[in-house]
């Protein structure tokens, strides 16, 4: 009997200390700390570009929490640019740490559209404020604020120009010409212009297409040209053509295109890239 009165007495005691040492954890809540663990940009081309935020969350406490959510206002000059939010339902065990990955996405459209004095920029300022609710033991629910500075390129699209038409052969029959097409890129890295389809109508005659196989490599703040051959045929054309290449008159041009951009950025997804010039060039004779 007494056996029995002894080891309940040690199990009483065993659960009241259990329930103490609980009762102790709980009433030792603390939030948990957070951070900026890394700033990625994770995916970006001539049109968007997205950055990913690792927040690392770290649970000082002896039991677990949950986090529920999470929203954030991304701001460029001061002025909120883009805003989301997130329901989450994630565990953080106790004395332990997690990365929680918060995903800024936006189109270059919409950032000059909306701060068009940055469209001249190498890169641009942002601030990230955003707000962690965590679901906490005693405590209930809980807003933790989190902020973060830093700074983006800011990706600009490739000029493209008519600079020179020539003719290189002059006959009776035909005209062979060379089109010089300038590209100017505005961007603080290098890129590079790949497959480069064109079509071309001078003053309303036949449209030549042609490819640009060979890469163009232009350096950052730099210009690069593609060198198009055109030829007239005055037989299937007329004689309006030939003297539309021999006269002293500016002809009208249209040109459309489409190239794949790549660039030196570790992080920059090829971009098709569509053109389309029209105006008036002069013909130089060599």
């Amino acid at each position: 009997m007494r056996f029995f009165k002894y080891l309940l007495l040690i199990t009483l005691y065993a659960t009241f200390n259990i329930n103490c040492s609980a009762l102790k954890d709980l009433a030792s809540i603390q939030k948990p700390d957070l951070s900026v663990n890394d700033v990625n940009i994770s995916d970006a081309s001539l049109s968007d570009l997205e950055l990913t935020f690792d927040i690392e969350v770290d649970n000082p406490n002896a039991v677990a929490i949950n986090l529920t959510s999470y929203n954030y206002d991304f701001l460029i000059s001061d002025r909120t640019f883009v805003s989301g939010d997130q329901a989450l339902s994630t565990e953080i065990l106790s004395n332990n740490k997690s990365i929680v990955q918060i995903p800024v996405r936006f189109t270059y459209d919409e950032l000059f559209k909306t701060f068009s004095d940055i469209r001249n920029q190498d890169e641009t300022k942002y601030e990230l404020k955003s707000v962690i609710g965590v679901d906490l033991p005693i405590l209930g629910f809980t807003e933790i604020p989190l902020e973060k500075t830093g700074v983006i390129p800011v990706i600009k699209t490739p000029k493209v120009s008519l600079s020179r038409l020539s003719v290189k052969n002059l006959s009776f029959t035909k005209a062979d010409l060379e089109l010089i097409l300038n590209i100017d890129n505005p961007n603080a890295f290098g890129i590079s212009l790949q497959d480069t389809d064109y079509t071309i109508s001078l003053n309303g005659l036949e449209s030549i297409s042609g490819k640009s196989l060979d890469p163009i490599k232009i350096e950052e703040k730099e210009s690069g040209t593609i060198s198009i051959p055109v030829s007239l045929n005055f037989i299937q054309l007329g004689k309006s053509a030939y003297n539309l290449i021999t006269g002293d008159q500016p002809l009208e041009y249209t040109i459309s295109g489409n190239s794949d951009v790549e660039s030196t950025l570790p992080f920059f997804k090829t971009t098709p890239y569509n053109f389309d010039r029209s105006g008036t060039v002069n013909i130089f004779n060599n």
